[in-house]
């Protein structure tokens, strides 16, 4: 499947509807691209994909694109789905029969590894083309017989040239895999199709509780980045749970009961205050009022603090 100028124009509003509800956003991605006619072109189909990024760069919600098995997600829309156009909300996962990148591995072939790179290839391992090769290269082979050897040459070529071209695309399709694509930091992680749904269920409600949380930090210290707040709330979860439970992070269920543990009580100033998890908030924005108004009394409700 590929995106045609109308589905293109469609998708980008379809997400900044979305947005505009402040919805969460699953994508189950399967397209190889965007299509390249010259009718296409000339209805600006490159324009309308860049709606699409322009959509999920100012998507203030999380987005979860998920690659389902055997599906593929290449060429432009590889690019326009990238989870690096917007890292604070978008995560890219695949699953493990999935297939992934800008090329496919016949295209990667062609570019990297064409007929005369097999062909030699072909010389270095095959016994008898070396043995071939071997009588052509002594010189004393009439014309008839040169021609004759030149030829059982071509005719082990041929017959070669379909396996190794065959091995060359499944090498290269190994690096489309979801393996390959986890290892150099393309996806966030390998899903299975049996549990997938369960994983993307509590992943998406940890991620709006949390976003929910850094948001609220947000406001009462601006200066802290979104980053630094991520670190914050994994060190306030392992001084919570302790020490010994700090890998349960990692745990979207786990973490999801934790922050619904915190969220009614989340923004009482009282609450923050009596509990170490999110007492720091309070001491910064207290701080914060010191800078803005330095009087002996309100140091002293900071020093209790």
């Amino acid at each position: 499947m590929v995106w045609f100028p109308d589905s293109s124009f469609k998708t980008a509003q379809a997400i900044e509807n979305f947005n505009r509800e402040r919805l969460p956003l699953i994508i189950f991605a399967n397209w190889r691209g965007f299509s390249g006619g010259m009718k296409d072109m000339y209805e600006q189909v490159l324009k309308y994909g860049a709606y699409i990024v322009d959509a999920l760069v100012g998507y203030t919600q999380p987005v979860m694109v998920y690659i389902p098995p055997n599906g593929e997600l290449r060429g432009g829309s590889w690019a326009v789905l990238d989870h690096k156009i917007n890292p604070q909300y978008m995560e890219l996962y695949a699953d493990e029969e999935s297939r992934g990148g800008v090329l496919e591995a016949e295209g990667m072939v062609e570019i990297k590894f064409r007929k005369k790179d097999q062909l030699k290839l072909m010389h270095r391992l095959d016994a008898k083309l070396r043995e071939l090769r071997a009588k052509l290269d002594t010189g004393t082979l009439s014309a008839d017989e040169k021609k004759a050897v030149e030829k059982q040459l071509h005719q082990r070529e041929e017959a070669l040239l379909p396996m190794y071209h065959t091995v060359a695309a499944s090498f290269a399709d190994l690096h489309d895999r979801a393996g390959r694509m986890m290892e150099v930091g393309c996806i966030q992680d390998i899903l299975k199709w049996k549990t997938s749904r369960s994983f993307l269920y509590w992943r998406l409600r940890r991620l709006l509780l949390e976003n929910a949380a850094k948001n609220r930090i947000k406001a009462v210290s601006e200066r802290l980045s979104y980053g630094e707040i991520g670190s914050m709330l994994r060190r306030w979860f392992t001084e919570d749970q302790g020490s010994v439970n700090g890998y349960l992070w990692d745990d979207n269920k786990a973490v999801t009961n934790w922050f619904l543990g915190y969220t009614s009580t989340f923004s009482s100033t009282s609450y923050c205050v009596c509990n170490p998890p999110f007492r720091l908030p309070v001491i910064v924005f207290a701080k914060f009022s010191v800078k803005m108004c330095p009087s002996p009394k309100v140091s002293y409700q900071v020093q209790l603090l």
